[in-house]
């Protein structure tokens, strides 16, 4: 995918990620691990987290006790990732790296929040979860984090757009995005800004991209095809809240032993 223009949440405005995008990052890892220590998964196991981003989520399993590896597309994401990686920590690392590609090492466990959703193509989806299937050990678990079609769509349509502004060290930041739908092929049409006011400056930055949403069944369809055992699922970071209950779906699978 050279020349293609990279996406500036991913690239340069990836040192303000963390300001726009607020997770309860603790929380929801305490969820992670409970799925994991479930199935066998204890800490001092090996986790990738695929699509990793800034990292929050590696150095939170990490402290948790996980040696961690995070790979992201995103070279600029993975600098701001670095960051918190200190000197002759063992637990933690992080590399550019492409979720459609089998790692060259092998896993306990897969974490992959979010990245699917940007992945359109039939084919590319099922290389997704064949690499994650083949980089597991046996018995290794995945845990993934998409967009549910029907309750985002609902959400989108009466909410389309998402603004937030925070003061940062670089001046202040507006960011706005404005989601469109097309039902017939599950997409989510977006339009991203980025507005920097430094010194009574404005700098603005636009990007339109694709998301294609997933439904249970065919996350269930695809996670069985690429030898997953069967997945449970849940509609957040709690066991307490089913799937269908959120716009989000949350699929824990066990590979094959």
């Amino acid at each position: 995918m050279s020349g293609k223009r990279k996406r500036p949440f991913y690239a340069d405005y990836a040192w303000a990620f963390d300001l726009i995008i607020d997770r309860p990052i603790r929380r929801e890892c305490a969820a992670i691990v409970g799925w994991l220590v479930e199935r066998g998964v204890l800490p001092g196991a090996q986790l990738l987290d695929a699509g990793c981003g800034t990292g929050r989520y590696s150095v939170e399993l990490a402290r948790r006790g996980y040696v961690v590896h995070g790979v992201d597309a995103s070279a600029d994401l993975i600098d701001v990732a670095n960051q918190s990686v200190r000197e002759g920590r063992g637990w933690l690392s992080f590399a550019v790296g492409d979720i459609l590609e089998r790692p060259p090492d092998r896993y306990d466990a897969i974490l992959c929040r979010g990245v699917l959703n940007d992945v359109i193509e039939d084919e590319d989806r099922a290389s997704a979860l064949e690499a994650f299937s083949q980089a597991l050990r046996p018995g290794g678990v995945v845990i993934l984090d998409v967009r549910e079609w029907e309750s985002s769509a609902d959400r989108k349509a009466r909410e389309p757009v998402f603004r937030k502004s925070v003061d940062t060290e670089r001046g202040r930041l507006t960011f706005t995005s404005t989601t469109e739908l097309d039902r017939e092929q599950r997409l989510l049409l977006l339009s991203e800004r980025h507005a920097l006011v430094v010194d009574g400056c404005e700098r603005t930055t636009d990007y339109h991209f694709v998301m294609r949403c997933w439904t249970q069944a065919e996350l269930e369809s695809r996670l069985a095809r690429a030898g997953f055992e069967i997945a449970v699922f849940f509609g957040a970071y709690d066991p307490s809240v089913p799937a269908g209950a959120t716009d989000r779906i949350i699929a824990v699978a066990k590979a094959a032993a």
